[in-house]
C-alpha cells in the first residue's frame, strides 16, 4: 500500500514524447499540483521566479491515510525547474529526499518511519503539451533507504532496509481526452541490489535477507478520470479507472538466514528471471507471477549437509471481478509447477534403495467460472455488515474445472469438467449440474511401494483399494482408474453412476 500512495513521487518528475510547444516552468508546477491532487496529496512550498525558471524553496507533500489513521509526509527539498531556452523544462532534485510515514491504527500500536530517496547524476527533461508534460529521465543510481522507525513510541534502531537500481533510465507521458487523464512510464535499469536485516530486542532472533538481480524493467499505464478522486475507488471505476503494471528482473540470486538461540537456518537462491504483473478496472483484478529456473539450497543444524530444492517454472495467475453489477463476470486461477526436484537429503530419507521414481513433480491446474458481484466490495460499512449476516458479496454461476495434471513419483492424475449453479434466493446450496471426470495412471503401482517402504500401512492400503473399486473403474491396462463425478439440480450425486445422495 506503502508503494501505491508513494506513487506520485514518479508522477512528479520520473514521469517522452517530442515537444509539441514551448514548456514554462510554471506549466510543469501546474501539472504537479493537479496530478499530486488526484493521488489525495496536499502539496507545499511557494515557487519563486528565478532568473531561467521557478525555484521551490522546501517542496512538500503530505496526505492522510483514513483507513488506519496514519499520514505520510516528504519532504523533497529545494527543486529547481529551469527553462533550457528549446521549449524543454529541467527539473533539478536535491541529492536526498525523505519522507515520513506516521500509522496509528486503532487496533495497534503506532508506528512511524523515515525513508530516504537519493540518487546521482540524476536527469529529468520536461516537454511536450502545457497541459501533459512529457519526461524523460536518468541516473547513475538511485537508492530508497529506511531510516529511524519507531513502534509503539520506542524506537527500532536493529533494522537496516534498502533497495538500489544501477544505470537507470525511463520516460513518462500524459494525454488528456474525453475527461480521461492518461499516463504510461518505462523504467529500466541494470544492476538492482536489495537488503532487509533485523534484530527482535526481546529474543535476540536475527533475520537478514539480501540479494541481487542483473537487469530491471518496469512498465504501467494509468487511466484515471482528469478531475476524479482516487480515494473513492467505486466512483473512479465507474469513471473510467484503469491501470495495468509489469515488472520483471534478470538472472538473480539471494540470500537468507534466521537465527534464534542456538538455532541458525541460512540459505541461497538463484533463478533465471522473475516477473510480476498485474491489472485493475472495472473489468476485474487480474494478478500474475512467473519465476524460471529456481534453486534453493538451505542448511539446517539438524542436516548434515546442505538440502536443495529446484525448479524450472512456478507460475500463477489469479482473476477476480471488483465492480458491483447485474452482468456475471469472468474470474479464474491458474498454477504451473513444472519440474519440481526434491533434495536429495529427502529421497534417502523416505527412500534409501530408490524403490520410487525420482522424477521431477509437476502441477498444472487451471479454473474458470463465471460470478457476479452484488455488494461494493470497497464500501467498508457494506463488508462488515455482510460478514455479521454470513452472507458472501455475490453470486456464484459457473465454476469449470479446464485443467487438473498432477504427476508425481511414477504415478499421474489428471481431470476435467464443469459445474453450472443457479442461484436460488433462500437456499444455502443453491442447485448445480454439471460432471466431472478423473484419471489416475501408476496410482496402484505407487500405493505398492508406499507399502513397501513402510510409509503407509497396509489396512490404509487395503481401505484405499476398497473405496477405489467402489468409485472408480479400471480401464485400458491393469493400472488405470477413471472417475465421473456428476451432480444434478435436485441435489444428487452420483460416481460412475453410483449414487452417493
Amino acid at each position: 500500500m506503502l508503494c501505491l500512495r508513494a506513487a506520485p513521487l514518479l508522477v512528479l518528475g520520473l514521469s517522452a514524447g517530442p515537444a509539441f510547444a514551448d514548456l514554462t516552468a510554471e506549466d510543469v508546477w501546474q501539472s504537479w499540483k493537479g496530478q499530486t491532487s488526484q493521488f489525495g496529496y496536499e502539496i507545499s512550498g511557494t515557487p519563486q521566479a528565478s532568473g531561467s525558471g521557478l525555484v521551490i524553496p522546501d517542496l512538500g507533500l503530505t496526505q492522510d491515510l483514513p483507513d488506519n489513521g496514519g499520514r505520510i509526509e516528504m519532504r523533497m527539498g529545494r527543486i529547481e525547474m529551469i527553462e533550457s531556452g528549446d521549449g524543454t523544462v529541467e527539473v533539478v532534485y536535491p541529492p536526498s529526499m525523505p519522507m515520513a510515514v506516521a500509522v496509528t491504527p486503532e487496533d495497534d500500536e503506532p508506528l512511524t518511519a523515515v525513508l530516504t530517496l537519493s540518487h546521482d547524476g540524476l536527469s529529468v527533461i520536461a516537454s511536450g503539451a502545457p497541459e501533459a508534460p512529457d519526461y524523460d529521465y536518468a541516473a547513475r543510481s538511485l537508492r530508497l533507504d529506511v531510516g529511524a522507525v519507531t513502534f509503539g513510541g520506542e524506537p527500532v534502531e536493529s533494522l537496516i532496509a534498502g533497495v538500489g537500481l544501477q544505470d537507470v533510465e525511463g520516460s513518462s507521458s500524459t494525454r488528456l481526452a474525453g475527461g480521461l487523464r492518461r499516463v504510461e512510464q518505462s523504467l529500466s535499469s541494470g544492476a538492482v541490489s536489495y537488503r532487509f536485516n533485523i534484530v527482535d530486542d526481546e529474543t535476540g532472533a536475527v533475520l537478514d535477507i539480501a540479494g541481487d538481480a542483473e537487469t530491471m524493467l518496469h512498465d504501467s499505464r494509468v487511466q484515471a478520470p482528469a478531475d476524479g478522486d482516487l480515494s473513492d475507488l467505486t466512483a473512479a471505476l465507474e469513471a473510467g479507472f484503469d491501470a495495468e503494471t509489469n515488472i520483471a528482473f534478470g538472472a538473480g540470486t539471494g540470500r537468507f538466514s534466521f537465527t534464534e538461540g542456538d538455532e541458525t537456518v541460512t540459505g541461497n537462491s538463484s533463478s533465471e528471471s522473475v516477473r510480476f504483473g498485474g491489472s485493475f478496472s472495472s473489468d476485474g483484478f487480474v494478478y500474475e507471477s512467473d519465476a524460471r529456473g529456481l534453486e534453493v539450497t538451505t542448511e539446517l543444524d539438524m542436516f548434515p549437509m546442505p538440502v536443495t530444492y529446484a525448479i524450472e517454472r512456478a507460475f500463477l495467475r489469479l482473476a477476480v471481478p471488483v465492480a458491483k453489477g447485474e452482468q456475471v463476470q469472468d474470474f479464474g486461477l491458474s498454477i504451473d509447477l513444472a519440474s519440481l526436484k526434491l533434495p536429495e537429503v529427502f529421497w534417502s530419507l523416505i527412500d534409501p534403495e530408490s524403490t520410487l521414481p525420482r522424477d521431477p513433480a509437476n502441477l498444472a491446474l487451471d479454473l474458470s467460472g463465471k460470478a457476479r458481484l452484488t455488494t461494493d466490495i470497497f464500501d467498508e460499512a457494506q463488508i462488515t455488515a455482510l460478514e455479521q449476516r454470513g452472507e458472501s458479496p455475490g453470486d456464484l454461476e459457473s465454476l469449470s474445472l479446464d485443467t487438473l495434471a498432477l504427476s508425481v513419483a511414477g504415478a499421474s492424475l489428471t481431470g476435467q469438467g464443469a459445474i453450472e449453479l443457479d442461484n436460488a434466493e433462500g437456499l444455502d446450496m443453491p442447485p448445480a449440474e454439471g460432471s466431472v471426470d478423473l484419471r489416475l495412471e501408476g496410482g496402484e503401482t505407487l500405493l505398492d511401494r508406499l507399502v513397501a517402504l513402510g510409509l503407509v500401512p497396509e489396512e490404509q492400503a487395503m481401505t484405499v483399494r476398497m473405496m477405489s473399486s467402489m468409485f472408480a473403474n479400471a480401464t485400458e491396462g491393469e493400472d488405470t482408474l477413471t472417475s465421473r463425478i456428476e451432480i444434478k439440480k435436485d441435489g444428487t450425486i452420483t460416481v460412475n453412476g453410483q449414487r452417493m445422495r
